[in-house]
């Protein structure tokens, strides 16, 4: 009986581990994934930033968020949509001779943790560059 008791504490420590650790693999893969998306926006912003052809509304940054998907998409039932954000484009004020302009691009996605919605835990991902518009 003692053996029984033993053997069924083991397993239960074992499923709970086995499901802990599946939790916390998802939770780095939907990281991952929110870092991707996050560097290809400021990889696109970087681009638009350099050849001097960003708008005025595009310079005056979005502070209400642009939806994007980690997983899934807009009609798919199981999803996993995240917001891009980024503060005002600013240019930067430097001591250099050179003709170049800089450009402070703050940027930063957030996302809700799904696998505690009890607590509704948003994860954030920061990221802040100095950009430069090359004149042509």
């Amino acid at each position: 009986m003692i053996g029984v008791l033993i053997v069924s504490i083991a397993a239960y420590g074992m499923v709970v581990g086995a499901t802990h650790a599946r939790g916390e693999l998802r939770a780095i893969a939907v990281k991952e994934r929110a870092t991707e998306e996050l560097l290809s926006f400021v990889e696109s912003m970087k681009g638009r930033i350099a050849d001097g052809k960003l708008s005025i509304i595009e310079r005056s940054g979005n502070l209400q968020g642009e939806t994007i998907y980690l997983f899934g998409n807009q009609h798919s039932q199981t999803k996993l949509a995240a917001k891009i954000f980024y503060e005002p484009v600013t240019k930067l004020l430097t001591d250099s001779t050179s003709n170049v302009d800089r450009y402070l691009l703050k940027s930063w996605i957030e996302w809700e943790d799904f696998s505690t919605p009890s607590q509704k835990v948003v994860k954030r991902e920061d990221i802040v560059m100095v950009m430069m518009e090359f004149p042509l």
